[in-house]
Formats: structure tokens, C-alpha cells, sequence
């Protein structure tokens, strides 16, 4: 390899999976021991648990654990029976797979698109509630425990748990989800689960249950349902705790997102629901749900090949030729003159788009100078812009040709998110506010599902009030007193001093 060119990254041969498949079985087994290791560990908590929240979080757990050991186990199946089939065709041909660079047709090999990131964040499912409900809520009404469950392939991911009742107008996760092996044809399947959480619903746990079942029926199946909390019989545990009384998840809603549905901004999405108002577990859905999908395929965010080219320059019929080093990213062939310039933020000495309009040709070498040519021809305006690059070895100009195809294939598969690169935005965690204000009006007269609202948290309201009264609104409501603030000192805004004014503002 010629000095100053990058390692090839390209995909690898059929015959590879003969010896990545084993260590991928053995990964996937190790996730599903741990998962299982981890059920027992909730299920024990379960048992021993007698409030309320923490029955529901440990069923909702129990689930998010189940739903990744079917994913896992449905994976592992795949990869044994595809192990046996390549194993089988091997022994029939122990040379399938060894293929010679100079044998390759890149325009016409069969190829696999890059993998990608996709993250979903900002959910906001709106509710319908009549008005005389929201507005005649009393102490004591129905809440309902909520979450949802993220599915793709074998990643299965979980938002917080919320609870709801007629007094919330929009169910909002804030939680951000990221799969990091996403290829273009990925299926995110989104569902919503909901839960009854009366307050008397959930006094027994599994345990008391389990009990209760062995001295009410017959003495022979009470045993049998008894030992189920007792000995490994994992799945009819699942089963037996989606059966406690108010602890008991159904699914609400769900819909399924795809590269389609992945934007650089919020937007809507339709829900199917299940269920009816006789279901204990419905909630008035608005049918919609709204939440950014951004996907940011790698072809975009990481070089797909960089090293140094030659790139040909005529000057008043002078022909000259500048050392450059490009990197392929994102649909551009980027040109500096150093790899150190990347470091340093400067600006590229030559652009080079790389779209569906391009054209890659290997020219004919001079035989004697050994130079290896190729070109990049951009139609523009009703003219083709051409520039010429060379490379220092056949072998160098394989490994460019074979990087350009695949981009060219990775940015059609991946579509429009390869027009702009989309940023996965990760939020820094931060504390609730304590009260969230709602002016008491129709719930439908500011519902807004194109965009989420961003809501004052207490600290920004109370700060405000502070900075428009210069401070003199604390000592109106008799919360500081006179002369005890000195400049520059600085306010606690979770003292009780500021929580009672806040309920004066109430």
C-alpha cells in the first residue's frame, strides 16, 4: 500500500462469516443470560414489593426484559440455522469466497448498504377528554400508568414510566432513544402500553396472589401456580404477573416508523388503537402521535475512505499537478493539504460534490510513467466540471473506485438523509419542575400536535418575576426580608421561602 493511504473500508467477504457467526452466538447467549439474571432479580423485588409504583414499575420491567429475550432468541435462531448453510456450502467448495480485487466489477457487485444511527426523541401523544371530565377532575378519579417500548431487530428500548390522569392534556416522553445499527430498510415498531393504577387495585403483589390461589381452589393446581414464584419457570411467571390485579400492562396503541418517516424537524405520525372506553385501561387517544426520527447514516457522519491524490491543475495550457489529501464524507470529495487541516478546522482547498449526477471513470494509464488516473465530472448549468486526480498504484485506484461505488449506493439507499447531515441532538439531564401551570381553558383550543411546547420550568418563572421587579416581589409577598439580600448573593429557588411564594401565585 502506498505510503499515506488509509486502510480500505470495505465490506467483507462471504467467507468471514464463518468465523464472526460463533462470536456472535456467544454475544447474543450472554445477552440473554444476563436479561434472564435480571428478570430474577426484578421478580424477586416484586414479590416483596407493596407500593403501588414499584408493582408497576417491576411489571413494566418484567416486560421490557421479556421482549428482549424473544428479540434475542428469534436473532439466535437466524444466525444458527445461516451458520449451518454456510458451513454446508463450504465443505462442498473450500476456495467460495476468495475473490481477487482485479476480478471485481464495481458497478455491478452486490452490495450491502452502510449501517446507521436513529434516534427518536420528543414524543407527544395527545388526549381527548371531554370538557366536563378535564374540568371537573376530583381526588380520586382513575390514573393510569404509561410507557412505551421501542422495537428493532434485537434492540428493544423503554421510555421512563408516566403516570396520567384527566388532568393531563398530552403525554409526553422526553426520553431520547438511540439504535445505533440501523440500516435503511429499518422498521422501528413503537407501542404504547397503558395500566390501570388504582390506588386499592394494587395491594397484593404476585406473591400474596400466589398464595391467595393456593388456599382457594383445588390443593393440587393451588401447588402448581405456588411453585411457579418458587422454582426457574420464567416464562408462566411473565405470565402469572400480568395478571395481578392493576398491574397489568395491555397494549394501547402502536404504529411503525421507517426511513420515510425520519425528518430533521417534529412531525405527525398516525396511531391504531386498540381497545374501547369499556377497557380499563383506555385513554381518549387523539389518533396521532408526534416525535422527531432523525437518521444519520454513516456514509454521512464518518469517512467512508481518506489518503493522498494528486490532482491535476492546467494553468495557461500549463499542466500541473498539487498533492492533496481527500476524504470521501456526507456526498463530497473534500480536499486538503494535510490530514493536520482536518485537526485544525480549516477550510477544504477543493469541494468536489459527490451526487446521483456524478460520474467516476478510471483512465487509461501511461504505461511508462505508471501513473493511474481518474476522473470526477459533475454536470453544471448545461456543462460538465471535470477534475482529474491520480493515484500511485493500481491497487490504490481499485480501493477508490470500489469507495465511490459504495457510497454511490449508500447515499441511494438511505435517500434524503443523505441531503443533510441530521444531528442527534442529546439532552442534558435535568430536574422536573415541580408544578406544571395550565390556564383553565378548553383543552382543544391550544392542542398542538405539529410541534412540542416547550414549558416554563418554576426556577424560569420565578427568576422572571424576580428580574422584571428587581427583586422587590419577594419582599412584597413577605418571603425575604428587607436588607438581607446583598448584591451579587445569589437565590436558592428551592427553598421553602420560594415554594410558598410560588402557591401564592397559585
Amino acid at each position: 500500500m502506498a505510503a499515506g493511504m488509509e486502510g480500505p473500508r470495505l465490506r467483507e467477504p462471504a467467507f468471514g462469516l464463518a468465523g464472526l457467526a460463533p462470536r456472535e452466538v456467544c454475544s447474543i447467549r450472554e445477552k440473554i443470560d444476563l436479561e434472564i439474571r435480571i428478570r430474577e432479580g426484578i421478580w424477586k423485588l416484586l414479590s416483596l414489593s407493596t407500593q403501588k409504583d414499584q408493582v408497576l414499575l417491576a411489571v413494566k420491567n418484567l416486560m421490557v426484559c421479556n421482549s428482549r429475550i424473544m428479540a434475542y432468541t428469534s436473532e439466535l435462531r437466524k444466525l444458527e440455522e445461516k451458520i449451518a448453510n454456510q458451513t454446508g456450502r463450504c465443505s462442498v467448495d473450500g476456495t467460495q469466497g476468495l475473490i481477487h480485487a482485479s476480478d471485481v466489477n464495481f458497478e455491478n457487485k452486490e452490495r450491502t448498504p452502510c449501517k446507521g444511527k436513529v434516534a427518536i426523541s420528543d414524543i407527544r401523544i395527545p388526549l381527548m377528554w371531554k370538557d366536563s371530565d378535564h374540568f371537573s377532575y376530583k381526588e380520586g378519579s382513575p390514573r393510569y400508568a404509561i410507557f412505551c417500548l421501542f422495537k428493532m431487530e434485537t434492540e428493544v428500548f423503554d421510555t421512563d414510566m408516566i403516570i396520567v390522569d384527566k388532568t393531563i392534556t398530552d403525554i409526553c416522553f422526553e426520553n431520547i432513544t438511540i439504535f445505533h445499527e440501523a440500516g435503511p430498510d429499518f422498521q422501528i415498531k413503537v407501542e404504547v402500553y397503558s395500566c390501570c393504577a388504582q390506588e386499592s387495585s394494587i395491594t397484593n403483589t404476585p406473591k400474596k396472589l400466589a398464595k391467595k390461589l393456593k388456599t382457594s381452589i383445588s390443593k393440587a393446581t393451588g401447588k402448581k401456580i405456588h411453585s411457579v414464584f418458587q422454582d426457574e419457570n420464567h416464562e408462566a411467571s411473565l405470565f402469572l404477573s400480568s395478571t395481578v390485579p392493576g398491574a397489568k400492562y395491555n397494549l394501547l396503541a402502536h404504529t411503525t416508523l421507517t426511513l420515510e418517516s425520519a425528518e430533521d424537524s417534529f412531525k405527525t405520525h398516525n396511531l391504531s388503537i386498540n381497545g374501547n372506553e369499556e377497557s380499563s385501561y383506555w385513554l381518549p387517544l387523539f389518533g396521532n402521535m408526534c416525535c422527531r426520527l432523525v437518521a444519520q447514516p454513516t456514509c454521512m457522519a464518518e469517512d467512508a475512505f481518506a489518503g493522498f491524490l494528486n490532482q491535476q491543475q492546467i494553468i495557461d495550457d500549463l499542466t500541473s499537478w498539487r498533492r492533496l489529501y481527500c476524504v470521501l464524507r456526507g456526498g463530497k470529495f473534500f480536499c486538503y493539504y494535510g490530514p493536520e487541516e482536518i485537526e485544525a478546522k480549516v477550510e477544504p482547498a477543493l469541494i468536489v460534490p459527490i451526487h446521483k449526477e456524478t460520474r467516476i471513470r478510471a483512465m487509461d494509464k501511461d504505461a511508462k510513467k505508471r501513473i493511474h488516473n481518474f476522473s470526477v465530472i459533475n454536470p453544471v448549468a448545461g456543462q460538465s466540471i471535470t477534475h482529474i486526480f491520480s493515484v500511485d498504484s493500481k491497487e490504490d485506484l481499485q480501493k477508490w473506485m470500489e469507495a465511490f461505488w459504495q457510497h454511490f449506493f449508500d447515499l441511494s439507499q438511505w435517500k434524503h438523509c443523505c441531503e443533510e447531515l441530521m444531528k442527534i441532538e442529546i439532552m442534558s439531564p435535568r430536574k422536573p419542575p415541580l408544578f406544571l401551570t395550565k390556564e383553565a381553558t378548553s383543552v382543544y383550543h391550544d392542542m398542538s400536535i405539529d410541534s412540542p411546547m416547550k414549558l416554563e420550568s418554576l426556577s424560569d418563572i420565578i427568576q422572571n418575576k424576580i428580574e422584571e421587579t428587581n427583586g422587590q416581589f419577594l419582599i412584597d409577598k413577605g418571603c425575604i426580608v428587607p436588607g438581607t439580600i446583598k448584591n451579587g448573593s445569589c437565590l436558592d429557588l428551592e427553598t421553602t421561602h420560594v415554594r410558598a411564594v410560588w402557591c401564592s401565585l397559585c
